[in-house]
């Protein structure tokens, strides 16, 4: 799927990791493509959290990015981009608004 196929509550999930990080930003786009429904996607970046916050300098490492981001900070705001996505999947896809392209 592309993320202009998600509704804006999920698309959020993007902007909230721009706060992170931009790299994380870029990831949670770029995956999108690996998903067929929104849902899916949702569920997949909910896990992609879950391992980032396992070790989050190591997150941070591999983006060369230790000395620029405090980890605490960034941990952080990985957990609320975490429950941003577990609001969105107990949230009825028909109260998540209306994907910007859709016809």
């Amino acid at each position: 799927m592309d993320t202009d196929d998600l509704t804006p509550m999920a698309y959020a999930t993007l902007s909230l990791g721009y706060e992170a990080c931009e790299p994380l930003r870029a990831e949670i786009g770029a995956a999108a493509a690996e998903f067929n429904a929104e849902d899916e996607f949702l569920q997949g970046m909910s896990k992609f959290m879950e391992d980032i916050l396992r070790d989050p300098e190591d997150y941070l490492d591999s983006w060369d990015l230790p000395d620029e981001i405090d980890k605490a900070s960034f941990a952080a705001r990985v957990r609320r981009v975490q429950e941003h996505i577990a609001a969105t999947l107990k949230t009825p896809q028909a109260q998540r608004g209306k994907p910007p392209f859709e016809e």
